[in-house]
């Protein structure tokens, strides 16, 4: 068995700690639950909403999880499967208007991506 390509390291590193930042984001906003009370306007149900990301991030971080461990395994269509988690995620974001704060979310969606289709990690896929 040939040596793991740098690319591929790189990329299944990224899906995973973008699958745990978001996690780690809902749980942070889970603590500061009684400032989002105190902040919101008009009536928002804060816990509801909560409960909605709560459910996305999960969802998107298996996904990301999931998918970047068979591609370890490389399995070549995870490439394709992360790639259609990926835009799921960026289309719910824009959808939600919500592009500004998730600059960083975005920014290491493209870095996945960008690591995922490259020359490196396609070849050492493609070896087993």
């Amino acid at each position: 068995m040939t040596e793991q390509a740098p690319s591929a390291r790189a990329a299944v590193a990224l899906w995973y700690a973008l699958g745990v930042f978001g996690v780690l984001n809902v749980a942070y906003l889970w603590v500061r639950r009684d400032a989002l009370d105190a902040a919101a306007r008009d009536g928002v149900a804060v816990t509801a909403l909560l409960v909605q990301l709560t459910a996305l991030a999960v969802v998107f971080g298996a996904g990301y999880v999931v998918f970047a461990r068979f591609l370890w395994q490389r399995k070549g269509w995870a490439r394709g499967a992360l790639t259609v988690v990926a835009a799921v995620h960026v289309l719910w974001i824009v959808l939600s208007r919500a592009a500004a704060p998730n600059v960083v979310v975005l920014l290491l969606i493209a870095a996945g991506l960008a690591l995922t289709w490259l020359r490196g990690t396609a070849e050492w896929v493609k070896q087993h």
